[in-house]
């Protein structure tokens, strides 16, 4: 028969066990945070970054599609079915033919419409320079990077 011992918690058990219960709940709330308080700087940028975009060979004055195109900026945040946490931040048009406009945006080739709508007329739009999207984020990754490692710093000192 195997040897038995039964070991009775003191007060100071409970008390570890009770903080480490608030830590755990309270943990994905501050990364939540600490996430939002990283990316919401990134996508105010990313927004004005597509309010600024020159394009060439366009119209001359503001037609809307610049605002649209911020306006359709957004953050998917979540899990994966592995267990880590992500986020992604997208832009995105409300209507099908202005799909491909955002992306067009950012790169050097441009995009192609119809001109006025007219589908006759075929016209080729590209950015002055390229990079709103993916430069601005780019530019943004040693940010959230930090942030979100003082986020983990805090719950190890929180359970320390």
């Amino acid at each position: 028969m195997p040897t038995r011992a039964w070991i009775v918690p003191g007060p100071e058990w409970k008390v570890v066990a009770a903080e480490l219960r608030v830590v755990e709940n309270q943990l994905p709330d501050w990364l939540e945070a600490e996430m939002d308080d990283a990316i919401d700087p990134v996508v105010r940028r990313v927004k004005a970054a597509a309010l600024r975009v020159d394009v060439q060979g366009g119209p001359a004055g503001h037609t809307g599609l610049r605002g649209r195109v911020a306006s359709g900026v957004g953050v998917r945040k979540g899990v994966s079915t592995k267990g880590s946490a992500y986020f992604r931040i997208f832009s995105e048009m409300n209507t099908n033919p202005e799909r491909p406009i955002p992306r067009g945006m950012d790169t050097e080739k441009g995009w192609r419409h119809p001109l006025f709508g007219n589908r006759d007329f075929w016209f080729q739009s590209r950015p002055v320079r390229s990079g709103w999207f993916t430069d601005t984020i780019g530019d943004s990754g040693d940010d959230i990077e930090a942030r979100l490692a003082r986020a983990l710093d805090f719950a190890i000192n929180r359970l320390g």
